[in-house]
């Protein structure tokens, strides 16, 4: 097999529509990947704790069976493999598959409420030799710092936590989201004057990363 067509090309990014495990092998080398795949813990198929909201819909709403399963070894080694430096969000699901690093990226989601089923934080390993940073940014429900809104995936990031990510790491001229979901760290390296390639294998997703490439960035 080689490359399919793009889904979606602009000069230095493209989208590939399709099982990421078909199209890595045929993806050139680069700088960074900056990923969140799947972790295994079934968020597609249960409320986001006690009845709080996705700020996408219902809680009680199905996105679908993507995240039955954690992504298999296999995957987390040609990622490795095809990237200088890596930026795996859910490292902490994926420790007995990676080696041990002295950075690990903290999104502190700043809602230290308790009685709550989900997490303060969120870790990122990464294969940078460095200290560990923590990134800042309120992202509960409708309650988003800066005012962004949801896009339609359940997992979504803040775009400046992604662009955070991607400063993190001097070297990072060409990027790599083998997850690529919506399309924030498309959208984060475009704005950053970064090339980018995004795999995603829902369509509806990949629809919606087009439509925010798509929009024009007015300089203040």
């Amino acid at each position: 097999m080689s490359l399919p067509p793009p889904y979606y090309e602009e000069p230095g990014i493209t989208i590939y529509h399709g099982d990421c495990r078909e199209i890595l092998p045929h993806v050139p080398k680069v700088d960074l990947v900056v990923t969140d795949p799947p972790y295994g813990i079934g968020i597609s198929n249960k409320k986001l704790g006690e009845g709080r909201s996705t700020g996408v819909a219902s809680t009680s709403m199905i996105y679908g069976e993507w995240d039955r399963k954690r992504s298999e070894a296999s995957i987390i080694r040609m990622v490795r493999a095809i990237s200088h430096h890596q930026i795996i969000w859910g490292g902490n699901y994926y420790a007995d598959l990676l080696p041990p690093t002295q950075c690990w990226l903290v999104w502190d989601k700043r809602d230290g409420l308790p009685k709550k089923s989900y997490a303060d934080c969120e870790l990122a390993w990464t294969s940078f030799d460095k200290a560990s940073r923590l990134h800042a940014h309120r992202w509960d429900g409708f309650i988003r710092a800066g005012g962004e809104e949801r896009n339609g995936h359940p997992t979504q990031k803040p775009l400046n936590l992604i662009k955070w990510c991607i400063d993190q790491c001097v070297e990072s001229s060409s990027i790599l989201d083998p997850f690529m979901g919506s399309g924030t760290t498309l959208r984060a390296a475009k704005d950053l004057g970064r090339k980018c390639i995004g795999i995603e294998m829902e369509e509806k997703y990949c629809e919606i990363a087009v439509a925010r490439l798509r929009q024009e960035v007015l300089s203040l």
